[in-house]
């Protein structure tokens, strides 16, 4: 062995042995103190160390201390701010060597972290600078120039309370990787961690450390992304947790995230697919959306919304342009509580009618809506003042159009009680009457261009409830239409023709001109006084009542001839369920003919109880002689 090598094996065995004699002979526990003293000293907090401070030597050199707390600000919540488990401290070796301490790479591992605000809106992490003098050359130094190779998270938990807007949050099994150079650079951490059993990645961008732990507002770059959703912010973080900038989410299920994040919906339909593109401003307790592009479920939002969290439910307020609104997935209820929904035709539906959401929230809402869907009902462009308070919704509806008309509408909705209490209260003028009564109630033989005033009451906790309950009054007219399914001037003329074929089969129609009729409602059931039909041949009068809540009709028809050659009289019933309309001749209408024929001594009666056997009239001109079907039509009162 040469004498150059012999000296290098040397060299290199002592080095080995001065590096494994280290651990033994550096005292570390000089450098506890020098580490608590310089913590306190940069942010005026107190850091303890409480388990033992060890020196590495591999993977890199550095020390390693166990249980570390860092204290929380005066009056916090939490006792610290932050405790790890073990914090390996990677250094320079030959700072540290003359009495400085220059950190290389931070590893927490299971850091749990308190991020905290207060009721003065003063965070944790807003540290200062303890002034106390005579620290000297025992500090540990951090200078702004200090280069690091980053900071590694494992197995932590952060936490974010906020007294000033009542959030709390907790955030599990974080890992994520700091990639930091220097305090005043951009600082990088890529990530993931655990809500509620569902992993979300995080990328998190911060203009640098220095303004983040400082007064400053910071610049910020974040996105998250889970099976559950995926959000995106770009714009400044305040110190005292404000946010602006500009807002990117979207979900598959609303309904099923926000219940994921421990904000459960009332059982139903509805809050499904949504997407969010909006500026944000956030402060205390107010977070404002504007320039806002919303997408619920098949409804298209756009428009400024401002949410207030600081009453005992959020308040919202807003202006918005809606292009279509289906209000039904929100009303109703997945249950199978309550009477079955029936078979289409055979009733109103059973399905459970919920309003819990109405107590959720409050609103103050004015809307300009494309096409509005309730139950079947539907609107056409709609303006709208909606305000929501304690469970009671309110909607004036003014103007609107709808079926081809419009008008205007108020709506109460009152959900406090055990089942919901409505209020309607409507004027619409030229409509479409054909698709709105079949919408609106299941009528679908009434066609035509009419009127309807309506104002009426209700309550329950399904359709058929509801409809067995209304209460009110109204008016409706129509004119230039027909009724399908039956020809009135057939089923009119005579006995025979009430029975006989073609009356009342699908392409009969009756055609009419004018159609009007004022109503009541009580208890679920219509009754008419005054319904009038004008036709170009037939004209009738009548009245009844309609059976809203069970769907059946009972109305009484007293035909009059437009025509003068037309000869009709017998008045005639309506009556059955509204998918099975039965016709039929009302006899007491015929017996009362008979016998005002009698009274009065009319034809043919006269000659059978002992009249005169005249052949001419009073003008002296010769009467035209009756055959026997003028007088069995006289005999009955046929006109």
């Amino acid at each position: 062995m040469n004498k150059y090598l012999r000296n290098t094996s040397i060299a290199a065995v002592a080095g080995l042995a001065i590096i494994l004699a280290l651990p033994f002979v550096v005292p570390t526990g000089v450098y506890r103190s020098r580490i608590e003293n310089a913590a306190a000293h940069a942010t005026g907090r107190s850091l303890h160390i409480e388990g033992p401070l060890r020196l590495m030597l591999f993977p890199q050199f550095g020390l390693k201390a166990d249980k570390v707390t860092f204290a929380n600000m005066p009056g916090g919540r939490a006792a610290a701010m932050a405790s790890v488990g073990d914090i390996k401290l990677a250094v320079r070796f030959w700072p540290l060597l003359t009495g400085r301490v220059e950190l290389a790479q931070i590893v927490l591992d299971r850091p749990i972290i308190e991020l905290e605000v207060n009721a003065q809106g003063r965070s944790n992490w807003s540290l200062g600078k303890n002034k106390t003098a005579g620290m000297g050359g025992n500090a540990v130094t951090l200078p702004a120039n200090t280069e690091f190779s980053g900071i590694k998270i494992s197995d932590g938990r952060i936490s974010y309370t906020n007294d000033r807007t009542g959030i709390h949050r907790t955030l599990d099994h974080v890992n994520a990787a700091v990639a930091i150079t220097r305090l005043d650079q951009p600082l990088a951490v890529d990530g993931n961690l655990t809500q509620n059993g569902h992993r979300v990645d995080f990328d998190v961008k911060i203009a640098t450390l220095k303004t983040l732990l400082g007064d400053e507002t910071t610049a910020l770059d974040l996105s998250l992304t889970s099976d559950m959703m995926q959000a995106g912010f770009k714009g400044g973080l305040e110190q005292d947790g404000g946010l602006v900038g500009t807002l990117k989410f979207d979900t598959a299920s609303l309904r099923n995230m926000l219940g994921w994040l421990g904000e459960s919906l009332p059982e139903g339909g509805g809050f499904g697919r949504t997407s969010l593109e909006s500026h944000i401003a956030s402060k205390d307790k107010l977070t404002t959306f504007s320039g806002m592009r919303l997408l619920l479920d098949r409804a298209t939002m756009t428009g400024t919304l401002a949410l207030d969290s600081g009453g005992n439910v959020p308040l919202l307020k807003g202006v918005l342009s809606i292009d279509q609104l289906d209000l039904n997935p929100y009303l109703a209820a997945k249950s199978a509580v309550g009477p079955p929904a029936g078979k289409p035709g055979t009733g109103w539906s059973g399905t459970p009618i919920t309003v819990a959401l109405l107590k959720k929230a409050d609103a103050e809402l004015t809307l300009s809506v494309g096409t509005v869907r309730v139950r079947n009902l539907r609107l056409g462009k709609t303006a709208a003042g909606v305000t929501l308070a304690g469970g009671v919704l309110t909607a004036r509806l003014d103007p609107m159009t709808l079926y081809d008309g419009g008008g205007r509408a108020e709506l109460d909705l009152d959900g406090r009680g055990a089942v919901p209490r409505f209020h309607s209260l409507l004027k619409f003028e030229s409509v479409s009457l054909g698709p709105f009564l079949n919408d609106t109630l299941g009528v679908s033989h009434i066609e035509g261009t009419g009127s309807l005033s309506l104002d009426v009451d209700s309550q329950g906790a399904n359709a058929n409830a509801v409809m067995h309950a209304l209460s009110g009054r109204g008016a409706i007219t129509g004119s230039h239409g027909r009724i399908r399914g039956v020809d009135l001037d057939k089923v009119s003329r005579t006995i025979r023709t009430v029975l006989g074929e073609g009356t009342t089969e699908p392409a009969a129609s009756s055609d009419y001109l004018d159609m009007s009729g004022t109503f009541e409602i009580r208890n679920g059931t219509l009754s008419n006084r005054d319904f009038h039909i004008i036709g170009p041949v037939l004209s009738m009068t009548g009245s009844g009542t309609i059976d809203i809540g069970n769907r059946g009709i009972d109305f009484r028809l007293v035909p009059k001839a437009a025509v003068k050659s037309v000869s009709v009289g017998i008045p005639f019933r309506v009556k059955g369920s509204w998918d099975s309309v039965h016709y039929a001749p009302e006899l007491g209408g015929v017996l009362k003919g008979v016998m005002q024929n009698l009274q009065t001594g009319k034809a043919p009666f006269k000659g059978l109880f002992g009249g005169g056997n005249k052949t001419q009239d009073q003008g002296g001109q010769p009467k035209k002689k009756k055959n026997i079907g003028d007088a069995l039509k006289n005999m009955f009162g046929i006109h």
